[in-house]
């Protein structure tokens, strides 16, 4: 049977950067870039230069983005994680307090498998569990560090990884031939409206 553990008993879970006025900043002064709910989509994301800059001091910046944490989104419906892949330490990134940052504490669990928990069903199940709120629905720290995910063996972990993988390159790959069909459809029925 595959133990289960609660998410604060193998990861560190702490909130982004806590910000008064707007978190975007107009300018590059603070040096910092910023990832909003808004930028965190399902996958690895790798391309900080894409990013605002964040209206910070840099001296009160306290939670900068590591290579492998994982952003989840505490307000709204979207519950897609996303692993942090930016392998530069020179680049300094930040996130809002409205996303969690799971940093993996434990040696036997990656942040790869958390990334795929959270994206799975069973761990949107899990985030629907735990979501509250009328208006905006939102999870609380405290809930999401109660959660229980299934941990395997290392191996098993790896193996459930390559499938992950595999998937995500697939819809990846239907993703673009979607749009392509879509272009080739407009394009027919152009040409059948006159080629206006």
């Amino acid at each position: 049977m595959i133990q289960k553990k609660k998410l604060s008993s193998i990861a560190k879970i702490s909130l982004g950067q806590t910000f008064r006025e707007k978190a975007e900043a107009t300018n590059d002064e603070s040096g910092i870039r910023l990832i909003q709910i808004k930028d965190i989509r399902e996958g690895a994301f790798f391309d900080a230069d894409e990013l605002p800059f964040a209206e910070i001091d840099p001296a009160k910046a306290k939670t900068p983005l590591a290579f492998g944490d994982v952003l989840l989104p505490l307000r709204g419906n979207r519950s897609e994680a996303m692993i942090y892949s930016v392998d530069n330490s020179d680049v300094l990134v930040t996130t809002t307090n409205q996303v969690a940052v799971i940093k993996s504490e434990d040696q036997g669990v990656s942040s790869a498998y958390f990334h795929w928990y959270l994206n799975s069903p069973f761990g949107r199940r899990a985030l629907d569990s735990i979501r509250g709120g009328a208006t905006i629905p939102n999870i609380s720290i405290k809930n999401l560090s109660e959660i229980e995910i299934p941990i395997p063996s290392p191996e098993d972990q790896a193996m459930i990884l390559k499938i992950y993988d595999n998937w995500c390159k697939q819809k990846s790959a239907l993703q673009a031939l979607l749009v392509n069909g879509e272009n080739l459809m407009a394009s027919a029925c152009v040409q059948v409206l006159g080629g206006k």
